[in-house]
């Protein structure tokens, strides 16, 4: 029984969702609880993700010693709990306070095939015979000596991992998509924009070598180079590589933008703009005041929108930011095809200032480096002159700033949903009205 005048397990599903959110992204609070629930005695707790949709979904990705723990927030109708809980999922793993349905990695509800691919032995013979199969016998020896490393886990989403296999020790990425029809999608249209890159003189795509559907996977071969974002780290300034490496980005960008689309797949502004007025309301319930400025912003981009040059669709990569580019010489790498479409072209140039914008409002919340906006500033001006010039274009710098006001909504509903009680969701949403600002100023 709790001790009189302390909130017991019944109390804390009374709490608010948004109550009961804030505390389990608190990792000193949650270490005790998730130790009494998978076991391992103590161990270190971090956040290393999290999703917060106001009435729709919380889920939280924790480290918690050597494991990947994923936590879903249940809603306030489900039956409160003991402080350990008896109740427990299909893996064993209970329901901890502040009311999380807990499961361990490999194991994801939305993600059913990733414990296959994390099994090495398995993802080894299945790779083998979806490479080799048609050529020759599979070497099951080989297929044995596979080893798998993740390299980024979405919860619910996707899971990057590299597989190295064979004596040669052939690297590859695979990546699982929790929707069977986008992993089709990829795997379909990425072999047609590879075709259609490889006379291009600065972009390069790495090459598809198998399709798994029956595990919803697309792997690729594994290239090397530099990361693009890896050059634009606080304190690097606006040095001689990072000038480099934005100039071949956007030529590489550029020619992304004169390849004919690889599928038909459509990036709807409008529908965009639709749901950035629907998650605006769902954070009002929460945060009245956040709310408001996003729902204002939503309301003012479709306003500014309207008012704009007509677009020149084509294809787009759909998630074009910095850490999408791996530099290798007088080439660049184009990563991460999941997006692709066909939309406004610019929605890619505008994504790309954005990440550099935010970075420039992070280091001002957080009070390093002063001196990084101005070189982060003068780095957005090097892509969008160096993107012009490779297009041959300079009729739509207007689109260019309202596409980065629109990513920067985009990315502060995404700041509110990772982290409720940051500054950065607010302060992004000032940014977007800033670049409207510019633009009407302009006009």
């Amino acid at each position: 029984m709790p001790a009189r005048g302390r909130p017991g397990p019944g109390d804390r599903m009374k709490a608010s969702q948004p109550e009961r959110f804030a505390e389990a992204l608190r990792p000193r609070l949650m270490g005790p609880r998730l130790a009494a629930a998978v076991g391992g005695g103590p161990a270190t707790c971090h956040v290393l993700d999290a999703k917060y949709e106001p009435g729709v979904r919380g889920v939280i990705l924790y480290t918690h010693g050597q494991r990947l723990l994923r936590a879903d927030l249940l809603d306030e109708t489900t039956p409160p709990e003991p402080p350990v809980v008896v109740q427990a999922d299909d893996h064993g793993l209970p329901v901890v306070p502040p009311g999380l349905r807990m499961s361990a990695f490999p194991h994801d509800p939305d993600l059913p095939s990733l414990p296959t691919v994390m099994n090495a032995p398995t993802l080894g013979r299945l790779l083998a015979t979806a490479v080799n199969g048609r050529s020759g016998p599979v070497d099951v020896r080989a297929a044995l000596r596979c080893r798998v490393e993740l390299l980024r886990y979405r919860p619910g989403k996707r899971a990057t991992v590299r597989v190295t296999r064979g004596a040669a020790a052939t690297a590859h990425v695979a990546k699982v998509y929790h929707q069977p029809a986008k992993a089709a999608a990829v795997a379909q249209e990425a072999p047609v924009l590879a075709t259609a890159a490889g006379v291009r003189r600065v972009l390069r795509l790495a090459p598809t070598v198998a399709y798994l559907p029956e595990l919803s996977v697309v792997v690729q071969q594994a290239v090397r180079g530099v990361p693009l974002d890896q050059l634009l780290e606080t304190g690097r300034g606006c040095a001689p590589s990072a000038r480099g490496g934005v100039r071949t980005a956007a030529r590489a960008l550029a020619e992304l933008h004169e390849c004919p689309p690889a599928g038909t797949r459509q990036r709807s502004v409008e529908r965009e703009l639709e749901r950035f007025g629907v998650r605006a309301e769902r954070i009002a319930t929460v945060d009245p005041r956040l709310g408001g400025a996003a729902a204002e912003l939503a309301n003012r981009l479709v306003d500014v929108h309207a008012q704009l040059p007509a677009a020149a669709t084509g294809l787009v990569h759909g998630d074009c930011k910095p850490s999408q580019f791996l530099l290798q010489g007088s080439h660049a790498y184009l990563l991460d095809l999941d997006h692709l479409g066909i939309s406004d072209q610019t929605a890619d140039v505008g994504t790309f200032l954005t990440t550099l914008r935010q970075l420039a409002t992070r280091n001002r919340l957080a009070r390093r480096s002063p001196g990084t906006a101005g070189a982060l500033s003068e780095l957005a001006t090097v892509f969008v002159e160096t993107y012009l010039r490779a297009r041959g274009e300079h009729r739509t710098r207007a689109r260019i700033k309202w596409q980065e006001a629109a990513a920067l909504e985009r990315k502060a509903l995404r700041a509110f949903a990772r982290a409720p009680g940051s500054p950065v969701a607010g302060a992004l949403v000032q940014e977007a009205n800033r670049c409207l600002d510019e633009l009407a100023g302009a006009a």
